[in-house]
């Protein structure tokens, strides 16, 4: 029997967690590991000047279900310590889309790409709704669509593995998609916020910022915010946890700048 490891970065009372477990709850044995609070945009932190604690929670479908003082991360690392490694790990169905390179910032990416470098398979699952319903818990979001593409990524996983040179997969679901919509396989957008900083004033004169972004919406074709936002499309974007870079003719050049003192 397959054992599965599911996370979020949306909390461990997600609608769209417990829609992940249910949708692979017959593929294998699902143990849950998720903060108990929101953790959105905590990329790959790791709590490690304060104590976590860990509290079992009911999840429907969960073989054993924590709810961690941490973030996702965190729970990813627990996980493997308290249970040994999974035959994939899934984080989500988080509540809004993660695309383009800034998924290091995602807690929902960084926690499969955890699980990859403990060399499991990572399945990041996103569903796009609208930004007033990203920080809940999903009320009245209807997650069937992309829990059905959950499965169908995870089941292929299972049974075939990842291709050589694939870590993860980040797969993307567009709010109007049906059983039907295509899968297109992209890479990731260059980026898909123009963040800057706003500043205010509270009511005793002092200023305080907040951290804004403006959307983008022009995408070159082929990537998965192009699939997303303009196509309609779902996304599946293969990653690789290494970041270097291996065009041989780059790095001959930088051996020549760098190893050799010469320009």
């Amino acid at each position: 029997m397959a054992r599965i490891l599911v996370t979020n970065d949306d909390g461990i009372y997600s609608r769209g967690l417990r829609a992940a477990v249910e949708a692979v709850r017959e593929l294998g044995d699902v143990y849950v590991v998720a903060p108990l609070t929101q953790k959105s945009a905590t990329g790959r932190a790791m709590t490690l000047h304060r104590p976590l604690r860990a509290k079992l929670v009911s999840v429907p479908g969960a073989r054993m279900a924590y709810g961690l003082s941490g973030t996702p991360t965190d729970c990813v690392i627990f996980a493997v310590a308290r249970f040994g490694n999974f035959d994939v790990a899934i984080s989500g169905i988080n509540l809004g889309e993660n695309l383009s390179t800034e998924i290091t910032v995602s807690g929902t990416t960084s926690a499969a790409i955890e699980a990859a470098t403990h060399g499991m398979p990572g399945v990041a699952v996103s569903l796009e709704v609208e930004w007033k319903k990203t920080l809940g818990e999903g009320e009245g979001v209807d997650f069937s669509v992309a829990a059905g593409f959950l499965r169908r990524v995870v089941g292929e996983v299972l049974e075939h593995g990842l291709p050589e040179g694939v870590d993860l997969l980040n797969l993307n679901v567009p709010s109007s998609a049906t059983g039907e919509t295509p899968i297109e396989i992209t890479r990731l957008a260059r980026r898909r916020y123009a963040p800057t900083v706003e500043e205010r004033i509270d009511p005793k004169g002092n200023p305080y910022y907040w951290i804004v972004g403006r959307l983008l919406e022009e995408f070159e074709p082929g990537t998965d915010a192009y699939a997303l936002k303009v196509e309609r499309k779902v996304s599946l974007t293969p990653l690789n946890i290494d970041m270097s870079v291996r065009n041989e003719e780059t790095l001959r050049r930088l051996r020549e700048i760098f190893e050799n003192g010469s320009r």
